[in-house]
């Protein structure tokens, strides 16, 4: 060979080197053109593929080079809704590649993910994160809206059966526990059980208030008081059983709080018959402790006048 075809050669072999070198930043790696890394592990071809609007069902773990931040490996979840791209190359880009029983990981870049959403502060400028997906079914746009409508068919008929149960349910614990007081003009049942003696609130005051919650069935869903969460079997060792603290009148309680505090002085001790309107109404509270439209029954003590 002469020196001149050697020389060829060499210029040859050094372009492929940069070529195969600049061909993909991560080897083994796709790339979009939009600059998303990606690597099928399991390709499912015709496998029904993801469409804008849709809701996947996945294992997601997200990792770097050295560490996992978060995984449900083994427990699919519903975990993303295909939606158009925040930025070129995010993850949307890369869903919509997949399909059911497709396997992938993706390489983002944490300075772009941070224009969407909060890093730990250890992710440090320009690492990478790596997301390996395997995607387990895909909830279509179509199903997911009709489901969507039908929960709200569910939760609006439940709704209203609760509206129309409530005023039975309130006459009816007003008769059992011969209650004969009139409720004040906003419907608040004000029972005093001990007359206080020290200083009446006001709004704006602080106050302290000792208090056991109850539906009109009896089932305690709430107190301060750690020997009545012992007996109803509600008892958190992680939380403080001691008098809650509050602004009277300014909206940091329900409604029928700061009207029955106000009502009372401190030593005294008072049950109050709180309507829905007055409570938590159709959204009720506490995980679904309280229902929906349910009448309340507090046992309260008013320790306390800041």
């Amino acid at each position: 060979m002469n020196k001149k075809s050697q020389v060829l050669l060499l210029v040859v072999a050094m372009v492929a080197i940069i070529f195969t070198s600049c061909k993909s930043k991560y080897p083994g790696f796709d790339e979009t053109k939009n600059g998303l890394y990606y690597k099928f592990h399991i390709e499912n071809k015709d496998a029904q593929k993801t469409q804008l609007g849709d809701i996947i069902v996945a294992e997601l773990t997200v990792r770097t080079a050295d560490s996992t931040l978060f995984t449900n490996a083994g427990n699919p979840q519903r975990l993303f809704r295909v939606d158009s791209s925040a930025y070129k190359g995010d993850l949307n880009e890369g869903l919509l590649l997949m399909g059911i029983g497709d396997s992938v990981t993706f390489i983002m870049s944490a300075d772009s993910l941070k224009k969407v959403m909060q890093l730990p502060p250890f992710i440090k400028e320009g690492a990478v994160l790596y997301y390996d997906i395997k995607i387990h079914e895909i909830v279509t746009k179509a199903a997911f809206e009709k489901e969507k409508s039908e929960m709200m068919a569910k939760q609006e008929k439940m709704i209203a059966e609760a509206k129309a149960n409530e005023s039975k349910d309130l006459e009816k614990y007003l008769a059992d526990n011969k209650i004969k007081v009139q409720p004040t003009a906003s419907g608040l049942y004000f029972i005093e059980t001990k007359k206080g003696n020290g200083a009446k609130p006001v709004a704006g005051k602080k106050v302290k208030v000792n208090y056991t919650g109850k539906l009109t069935n009896g089932t305690i869903f709430d107190t301060s008081i750690e020997k009545d969460a012992k007996t109803a079997g509600v008892f958190n060792e992680k939380r403080p059983y001691e008098p809650i603290t509050f602004t009277l009148g300014q909206g940091e309680v329900i409604p029928g709080w700061d009207e029955g505090i106000g009502m009372m002085k401190v030593g005294g001790k008072a049950k109050l018959v709180i309507p829905s309107k007055l409570g938590y109404g159709e959204r009720g509270a506490g995980g679904g402790a309280i229902p929906p439209c349910a009448v309340l029954v507090f046992e309260v003590e008013l320790v306390g006048v800041e």
